[in-house]
């Protein structure tokens, strides 16, 4: 099975992917095709230009040639006997990640971030109208390393075992030595628990690894890369459980009265693994695992690592807000509706929400995560946030004024925060909108992270804050 390194919303022609696949004209149409219809596949010339706006980083025209293909996924594609690893799109060469280190980092992200959101699997949206073969597998690996198999356990009562004393067996069935009429007792029943290692939900468990595993030996092969090794545990067939609707049958059963996480995400696992032919809908040499959303991932790292406060109660920080303000996201007020006849006041239920708020010994910072490749220097200023992402970042400034002032903080930075290969932050520019009347609106920053040091703190749930040298125009994380 061959690799093939790709980048996220990189154009590629099809003569290119021709080459890339190995296939003849069909082939590739019918695979494109397949690949397009589960949204991992953009071909631009069917794109309205809003989508182009927000697929494409570069300026275009409309009566541009757009007869390419991105592909809008981070992550592994497998296409037959094609692997295709797909980077994001910050990655300046995707050739250049030794030993797929970067890659190794980035699946465990992902793979954080999507169990945040309670998904099983590794896209819950792809996966919905598509069975996954590969990212079944892998999350039934990655639980049976942190888990073990599915066990359940009996109750047993055993002799002079270490566990609760059952005082009623004791007393009924074993010897009493008394001391000033205390009785005791040299021999006791205890309580204890046995995993029975011939349930049916073991064994299941232990066929579907196995015969999974079997499937993808190949694709496992190559995915040593992230440390992952087949597992054969059992020799058993499917047909040694039943029909498909009475194991189907035992797993609803078995769900309707687990209540233990880890193991209700194992079985629905192993229910969507034996339902696999009657959901399956593309061609099922496709699998995936990754995401076609990696701008909500990026969002979700800078705001667990700056320590976003937007969710935390005013109580809990130390601070106070106006009445009825219980979060610090509250403070935004929301519209209100004034129906001119009657004078009635109607407000609306939702209001604008920043990406990140934080505060730091007394400084609060207001953040917007742009999965944005923006370019910014002498000669240009290119894939930069639009006047609407502008104007709100000035907006939560001016709200946050007046509850900063009551209790004596200050507003320290106001930025957009992109990610960068580099290794280091670096305060790139500022984007700044002349207002009548407005002052003190200040500068918006623009400042890049470097992902893997982002990646590596949000994996060991570390928190950090931003500090600008302004005089030597740097950033300290």
């Amino acid at each position: 099975m061959d690799i093939k390194l790709l980048k996220e919303l990189k154009r590629y022609s099809f003569d290119e992917l021709k080459n890339i696949f190995e296939k003849d004209d069909e082939e590739l149409r019918d695979l494109l095709k397949n690949l397009s219809l589960m949204n991992i596949v953009k071909y631009l010339k069917s794109c309205s230009k809003f989508e182009l706006d927000e697929l494409l980083d570069e300026d275009f025209k409309l009566n541009d040639k757009f007869d390419d293909y991105v592909f809008k996924y981070v992550g592994i594609i497998v296409v037959g006997n094609i692997c295709l690893v797909i980077y994001p799109k910050y990655i300046e060469d995707e050739k250049a990640d030794k030993n797929y280190e970067i890659l190794k980092q980035l699946i465990s992200v992902i793979r954080k971030y999507q169990s945040k959101q309670q998904n099983i699997g590794f896209d819950e949206e792809l996966e919905l109208e598509n069975f996954n073969l590969l990212s079944i597998v892998l999350e039934l690996i990655y639980s049976y390393y942190e888990h073990g198999l599915y066990i359940n356990e009996n109750d047993i009562i055993e002799q002079n075992g270490e566990g609760e004393i059952c005082w009623e067996k004791t007393i009924n069935e074993t010897t009493a030595y008394f001391s000033n009429n205390i009785p005791f007792y040299l021999d006791t029943f205890t309580f204890n628990q046995k995993s029975n290692k011939e349930d049916f939900f073991t064994l299941l468990h232990a066929f579907v690894l196995s015969e999974g595993c079997k499937k993808l030996k190949d694709i496992l092969n190559i995915l040593n890369i992230l440390n992952i090794s087949p597992i054969n545990l059992s020799l058993a067939k499917l047909d040694n459980f039943g029909s498909i609707e009475f194991i189907i049958n035992r797993l609803n059963q078995e769900l309707s009265t687990q209540f233990i996480t880890y193991r209700q995400n194992i079985l629905k696992l192993l229910k969507r693994y034996i339902e696999q032919d009657s959901i399956k809908k593309t061609s099922s040499d496709i699998s995936f695992v990754g995401t076609s959303s990696f701008n909500l991932v990026w969002e979700d790292v800078c705001s667990k690592v700056l320590d976003n406060s937007l969710e935390k109660s005013l109580k809990k920080l130390g601070l106070r807000g106006n009445d009825g303000n219980e979060f610090l996201k509250d403070i935004i007020p929301k519209p209100k509706w004034r129906d001119v006849k009657t004078s009635s006041i109607h407000e609306a239920t939702k209001t604008l929400i920043p990406d990140i708020v934080t505060i730091n010994n007394d400084e609060l910072s207001i953040y917007d995560a742009k999965y944005y490749t923006t370019i910014l220097n002498k000669k240009e200023a290119k894939n930069t946030p639009g006047i609407g992402d502008i104007t709100k970042q000035y907006f939560y400034k001016m709200t946050y004024e007046d509850f900063a002032r009551k209790n004596n903080i200050s507003i320290k930075h106001n930025a957009f925060l992109m990610p960068t290969c580099k290794s280091s932050a670096n305060l790139v520019g500022n984007v700044s909108l002349n207002l009548p009347g407005y002052k003190n609106l200040n500068i918006i920053d623009v400042i890049l992270l470097p992902t893997c040091k982002m990646y590596e703190y949000y994996l060991a749930n570390k928190t950090i804050c931003i500090k600008i040298d302004r005089d030597k125009k740097d950033v300290i994380l």
